[in-house]
């Protein structure tokens, strides 16, 4: 797994659904069928897998990220995933707000019980989807962060001091954050994010956690990435 500061960020919109090798393809609809019948709440939207211009692995070269973008079902993500990601030439893509508190606490979220990842503790953030292109068809990442932000937490990203912005590889998956520091102490953050949360119809996260240390995200069992950002920050090395 790797982190990378990223300065410059190139995302287009490309026809084409994903390069999901035929046979697979053909098992979503029953798979979809499996997952609703355990899980009625999920939602089979739309979201966008990476790859490098023309096709293959996404790098960064000199803190500039320029990657081809393809839309293709929710449902076709989750059985590639159920598979253990095997190597079809795109990365699932998803983006997220590292949001940090006045006294140095970063703010996780606890992902509620009806959502595809239950329980598993990571920064707030989600998928890029169709909603995150613009009409030249570039892909608005940063400003996917700051939706994440709002819809997840109810926190305004132009309320905070923003930091970094970096990019996680980890094999099939890359992940694209920026930081955002707020003048609140994390005490007074948790009681404004939970008390939006509790005023949501249809809430994502079902808490949120002050995280002050790399051994407090492995307590909390955070997903690999999130420890590994907590790591990167307590180091200096995300700021």
């Amino acid at each position: 797994m790797q982190i990378v500061p990223v300065s410059d960020i190139d995302i287009r919109l490309v026809p084409g659904a994903w390069p999901l090798p035929q046979a697979m393809r053909e098992e979503v609809p029953d798979f979809w069928r499996s997952a609703l019948a355990a899980n009625p709440h999920l939602w089979d939207g739309r979201i966008l897998g990476l790859a490098a211009p023309g096709g293959g692995p996404v790098g960064i070269m000199d803190g500039r990220l320029q990657v081809e973008a393809r839309e293709d079902a929710y449902s076709a993500f989750m059985l590639w995933r159920s598979r253990g990601f095997p190597d079809i030439g795109l990365s699932h893509a998803f983006v997220w707000a590292l949001i940090v508190s006045s006294d140095g606490a970063l703010i996780y979220g606890v992902m509620g019980g009806q959502t595809a990842n239950a329980g598993r503790v990571y920064p707030p953030g989600g998928s890029l989807e169709p909603r995150d292109v613009l009409p030249d068809g570039r892909v608005d990442a940063l400003g996917a962060m700051a939706l994440e932000l709002s819809e997840e937490t109810g926190l305004v990203a132009s309320d905070a001091e923003t930091g970094m912005t970096v990019a996680v590889l980890d094999g099939p998956r890359l992940s694209l954050g920026r930081v955002f520091r707020f003048a609140e102490p994390a005490a007074d953050l948790l009681g404004r994010i939970r008390a939006n949360l509790a005023a949501q119809d249809h809430r994502e996260l079902a808490d949120v956690i002050a995280i002050h240390s790399p051994d407090e995200a492995r307590q909390a069992r955070a997903v690999p990435y999130a420890i590994a950002v907590a790591e990167a920050f307590a180091a200096s090395r995300i700021v």
